[in-house]
């Protein structure tokens, strides 16, 4: 047995109150008959499960009750260091006073390209279109003659000449490699013609469905290929070798684990699922995974029997991923007001967008570019033929959506749709009311939930909010989005009245939520997450950057969303997501209580929005300057600790 003491222990145990209190009094009642009032200060583990939580003293009983002989060896010295307990099996961990909590899990993560952008070139720091092309040039000149050229991250919204980029520059300064570089959103690909030469892509090559080759006027390729058209140039890339791409795994999930994370809802291809198997089968994965499917592989996971829920404590299968829409910030999110731009493929799109472009001439700010949301975007800057009016993508319709839900489902295997638009996230919900008596009958048959999600649910029509409740579908979110997309958010038409990034308005409705990060969209830091859902500003914590700060959550709500959330979305609530006697033994130890702060009403601190305090977005704190204080304060939470299954898998 391990016991991990000297700690301050936040269970987040359910308790009818609300309060973390009531919470770590209801965990200690139900550790030992003799419970006392001493806040616990202590978890006891036996193996990957929790026996009890408790002062020291308590669960020293409960372990000299189940021990018999003498303790193991121990070492000496600072956070997680172990002492001897004569006469007891019991390993010891002193957590030096600081704060225990539940482990964090990412409820969508992209592992593979996560692991891809720690080795790939990183363009989300550079500043402007030629920073971006000198730096594939000096990666070029490190790179094989012929290979490719791979990188991600680019964003030309913050660059300080913001214009769309295309393949002329690229084909001047890398002429004999192949060149991919990801948008920020991983919607969007700039490539160079070496690139669409090997992809077999020229002028006369017809669009796919949901994707676009983008042109300029001459109906010349500009070397930015969109959405499902990125497909048809990504699959003559070479991949790692399945070795290669074992130890970049192993490489991303202790990144992760140093960041508090001890699971991840995995959304990438048939790459990282063999890479998650073959750390399984070598005893090297240290992090729990519940691995999505990608449409591609659903022939073969119906074949070879895949249903949801399937697999161990440590690589667990979750569903099938399917695509509405496309992003904000490549314009091909699918909305049911149009983007203010003259079209889709017009050179004098507004330069807020979030994905690979590269720009052929330099120009001032568009109006349009000027406007703030909430602000009704004014008329004569959307085209006035409707013909031009860009609505966004809709990579799937409504019938095919469910169509492919429906097999799927009928199969034992549960669905999360991609919808960032509006008029995404309301077909969406529509095939979700047409699947209901097929995901019923298919959870008889197979014995389990078949809990159904929806990734993103940025911008929701007010009607739709209480559907994702009336209909069970779960609300897969991500806090960063929103505030990396304060400089997009002109791009709504406030008119219309949606529901943005609208997390209490969906967990007052009732509605499951589940927190993650869309990495390496955004990056893996939760804490930096849980940031987001508290201000709704920038990262930097400039308050008067706030997008409806009534619509804040406060940090022990959020936090929930990244335990309780994403372990019941993949139908483990009744093992993970708080700490008790009987759960999994999943916890981690930090120098900031989310619980306690100075300005902040206690009989608030984790009861969530309540209507007394959505009208300032204080959320209890008594001014905006304490918020923020607590809020970075958790931002940059250090992490001491990551236990997962009852064993240190990460210490600092």
């Amino acid at each position: 047995m391990r016991l991990f003491s000297n700690a301050v222990v936040r269970t987040f145990a359910p308790s009818s109150s609300g309060s973390d209190a009531a919470t770590l009094a209801a965990a200690t009642d139900t550790t030992s008959a003799a419970a006392s009032d001493a806040a616990p200060d202590s978890i006891l583990v036996d193996g990957e499960t929790i026996v009890a939580v408790g002062t020291r003293a308590e669960l020293l009983d409960i372990a000299a009750s189940e021990s018999s002989t003498t303790a193991a060896l121990a070492s000496a010295g600072g956070i997680g260091a172990t002492t001897v307990i004569p006469g007891l099996e019991i390993e010891e961990i002193d957590c030096a006073g600081q704060v225990l909590l539940p482990g964090l899990v990412d409820a969508h993560m992209h592992s593979v390209h996560y692991a891809d952008s720690l080795t790939d070139l990183d363009l989300s720091t550079v500043r402007s279109l030629a920073e971006a092309v000198e730096a594939i040039r000096e990666r070029a000149s490190q790179t094989p003659f012929g290979e490719w050229v791979l990188g991600s991250g680019w964003d030309l919204n913050k660059w300080d000449d913001p214009r769309y980029p295309d393949r002329e520059l690229l084909d001047q300064a890398v002429p004999d490699h192949p060149v991919a570089m990801w948008s920020v959103d991983l919607h969007t690909l700039w490539t160079n013609a070496h690139g669409l030469e090997i992809a077999g892509i020229d002028d006369v090559t017809a669009d796919p469905f949901g994707g676009e080759f983008v042109r300029d006027d001459d109906g010349q390729l500009t070397g930015l290929v969109r959405e499902d058209a990125t497909d048809l140039v990504a699959r003559f890339i070479p991949e790692p070798t399945r070795e290669e791409q074992v130890e970049r795994l192993d490489r991303t999930q202790k990144l992760f684990l140093s960041q508090g994370l001890t699971g991840i809802h995995d959304f990438d291809s048939i790459a990282s699922t063999l890479g998650w198997y073959d750390l399984r089968e070598a005893d090297r994965q240290h992090i729990r995974v519940t691995k999505y499917l990608r449409g591609p592989e659903v022939p073969w996971a119906i074949e070879t029997g895949w249903h949801t829920g399937d697999g161990d404590g440590w690589l667990r299968r979750g569903g099938l991923k399917l695509f509405s829409d496309g992003a904000l910030g490549s314009h091909t999110c699918h909305m049911s007001s149009p983007f203010p731009e003259p079209s889709a493929h017009a050179s004098t799109d507004s330069g807020a967008t979030t994905e690979l472009d590269e720009a052929s001439t330099a120009r001032e700010p568009s109006e349009q570019e000027t406007y703030t949301y909430p602000g009704t975007v004014p008329e004569d800057v959307l085209s006035s033929e409707p013909a031009d009016a860009n609505y966004g993508i809709a990579q799937m319709s409504e019938d095919d959506l469910f169509d492919n839900a429906r097999l799927a489902t009928e199969a034992g295997i549960s669905v999360a749709i991609h919808a960032i638009g509006d008029q995404a996230n309301h077909h969406v919900l529509n095939v979700f009311e047409r699947l209901r008596e097929t995901t019923k009958e298919a959870e008889e048959r197979f014995e389990r939930p078949l809990r159904h999600r929806v990734e993103h649910a940025q911008f929701i029509q007010p009607d739709d909010v209480a559907r994702f409740a009336e209909l069970g579908v779960i609300a897969s979110m991500q806090p960063r989005h929103c505030i990396s997309d304060l400089h997009l958010l002109h791009l709504i038409d406030e008119s219309a009245q949606l529901a943005a990034y609208a997390w209490p308005d969906l967990l007052d409705a009732g509605a499951h939520v589940a927190f993650g990060s869309d990495g390496p969209v955004e990056p893996a830091n939760p804490f930096a997450a849980i940031y987001a859902a508290m201000t709704r500003a920038n990262i930097s914590g400039e308050a008067s950057t706030s997008f409806q700060p009534w619509r804040r959550l406060s940090a022990v709500e959020a936090f929930r969303q990244h335990t309780v959330g994403p372990a019941y979305a993949a139908g483990v609530e009744n093992r993970r997501g708080y700490l008790a006697p009987g759960m999994d033994a999943d916890f981690i130890v930090v120098d900031t209580d989310p619980c306690v702060a100075e300005g902040l009403d206690g009989s608030v601190a984790v009861g969530g929005n309540t209507a007394e305090f959505e009208h300032d977005g204080l959320l209890g704190y008594e001014s905006e300057k304490a918020l923020f204080d607590h809020a970075e304060a958790i931002r940059d939470t250090t992490v001491a600790l990551t236990v997962v299954g009852g064993q240190v898998k990460y210490q600092a």
